[in-house]
Order: structure tokens, then sequence, then C-alpha cells
């Protein structure tokens, strides 16, 4: 086994993946970490019996070098679970890495993002790449160009953590887009005052990625599936319209938007209903997104704190 050369943070996210898939992932990224020390959290939101099966499951795993621990969020939202990791649960000053829960790293795929990391000083975070799905190759080759966060598979460097903590910033409960979010946040160096636009600040690596389960057959459950991604699209482009609003326009820093993406919608509808009647004639998804953002939401289990269900030392156990 090659030596330990460094101390990484894993965070994988999951909230409905099946116990075999997430198992799958939880297993690919031990396996990418070997050779470092490293501590995987496994955040699970929203699906506390998911969590509890999986906290069993984790005592069957062979972490090799790693410390395992599993995590219960009661908000099902994941810019919410985001929040609780930033701000609660990291405990390493080292590079850290943000991985989905169906997506399974290659065995390469983290030491490749730190490899370009430790070649880029400028870079606050880098991100892999998809090479598998429809619009796979159009999006790597963007993101190769002009850099860019895809959530799947991601990585912020431990000076981005520890500015992002001493700046507050929270992402707003039920955002859609968290990823483009944070790398706009980066890009401005969390201070639009101050800093211009910088996409250098994000890198894409070429060689970090990951594999998932293709798409089955077409069901009634994956039509309703289908046009609910479409709305949650829509509320996706009237987030990125405040955003900007707030960001690009107004020059305000991140940790003053709204505490909810709801509100920051919100906000900027009122403030721009010229702008935002002329997006509605060129999309109507996106008035109808705007009408079903008028019902308050419940956020009072954000006000839970995570409950830690396995700590998993890394001499432990054989599988």
């Amino acid at each position: 086994m090659p030596s330990v050369t460094s101390r990484w943070a894993v965070a994988i996210f999951t909230a409905r993946e099946s116990l075999p898939v997430l198992s799958a992932t939880v297993r690919a990224a031990i396996a990418a970490c070997a050779g470092r020390q490293a501590t995987i959290d496994v955040l699970i939101n929203g699906n506390h019996a998911l969590a509890a099966d999986f906290a069993d499951v984790a005592a069957t795993i062979a972490t090799g070098g790693c410390s395992l621990r599993v995590w219960s969020i009661a908000a099902p939202d994941k810019a919410h679970t985001w929040n609780e990791y930033i701000h609660r649960i990291w405990d390493t000053g080292g590079l850290t890495f943000f991985i989905d829960g169906y997506a399974r790293i290659r065995p390469d795929a983290l030491a490749a993002i730190e490899r370009r990391l430790d070649s880029a000083p400028d870079a606050m975070a880098a991100s892999g790449v998809p090479t598998s799905g429809r619009s796979a190759t159009r999006l790597r080759e963007a993101m190769l160009r002009s850099g860019g966060i895809h959530g799947n598979l991601y990585a912020l460097k431990a000076s981005s953590m520890e500015l992002i903590r001493n700046a507050g910033f929270r992402m707003p409960l039920g955002l859609y887009r968290t990823d483009p979010m944070l790398g706009a946040v980066l890009c401005y160096k969390l201070d639009p005052a101050r800093h211009e636009w910088k996409g250098g600040t994000v890198v894409a690596v070429a060689d970090a990625t990951w594999d998932v389960d293709g798409i089955s057959e077409l069901s009634y459950k994956k039509l309703v599936a289908y046009f609910k991604r479409r709305l949650r699209q829509a509320v996706g482009t009237l987030e990125s319209r405040a955003l900007r609003e707030h960001m690009t326009i107004k020059r305000l820093p991140p940790q003053q938007l709204p505490a909810t993406a709801q509100d920051m919608i919100n906000q900027w509808l009122r403030e721009q209903p010229e702008q935002a009647r002329k997006m509605f004639l060129k999309d109507p998804s996106c008035l109808y997104a705007a009408r079903q953002l008028r019902a308050p939401r419940d956020w009072s289990a954000a006000q839970v704190a995570p409950l830690l269900l396995r700590t998993q030392p890394s001499e432990a156990v054989a599988a």
C-alpha cells in the first residue's frame, strides 16, 4: 500500500438512493482514497430509514485508512445538508471532495483532482467531468474550456472551505441549482464589491470522472419524475436570474442572500417585474414555477442538528 501523503475529507450526499447504490458509491470513494488518511462523511437527508440501514452496512465495509461516519439530517434538502457539512461537520484542514450518492467515482479521480489543484495555485476549486449520458460530451468540452462545477464530483481547497466558513455563507434553503451558485460565489471570491468575476477560480479535470447506472425502460413513475424535473429546472432559471441580480448587478456578498431560495426568487420578482414578465412570455414554465413558489414551506426540520449514527475508525473491519 502507498504511504500516507495527505489528509482528505470526502462528503457523500444522498437522499433517495437505494442501499446497494449508496454502498457501491461509498466503496468506490474508499478505493479512491487508497494511500491517504481520509474522513468520509455520508450525509443522508430526509430519509432516516436509509440512514439507519446504511449505518448497519457501514459496519461491514472495509475502510482501509479511512474513517467512515454516517449522518442523518432531518430536512430533505441538499442545500441545507451542504450548509450543515460546511459549518457543523467538516473538521479537517485538507482537500475536501463532494460526491453525489449515485456516482461511483473511478479509482484515480480524487488523486487527479489533487494534482490539478497543486498545479493551479490561484484556483479555489476543481471539478470532475462526465463521460456518459446524452449531453456528457458537450458538457465536458464546455467545462474543460471554461471551468465550472459538476455536482457529481468536485473539490474545494482547505483555504476555500475556511473562507466560506469565516464569511458565514450558507446556501439558501430549497435551492435547486446548488452547483452553479457555489461556482459563482467562488468566482467572485465571496465579495463581488471587491473582486471581478474570475473564471479560472474553478478548474475542470479531464482525468477525474465517475460511473452511474443507465436509465431503464420508460414507466409512469419516470414520466412523473421527468415533469417534476422540468419544473425544478424552471425554478433553477428563476434562481439564476435572482442570483445574478444580487451578485452581479447589486454587487452584494452571497452571505446577504435571503435564507431561502423561495424568498430570493420572490424578492427578484417584486423588484424586477418587467424582467419577470419577459421571462414568462419566453418560457411559460417559469410562470408556473413562480406561482408554485407563493405557498409557504415549513423549514422547522432545518433547525434539528445532524445525528451521527456511526463512526468507524480506520483500523476496522473486514468486508
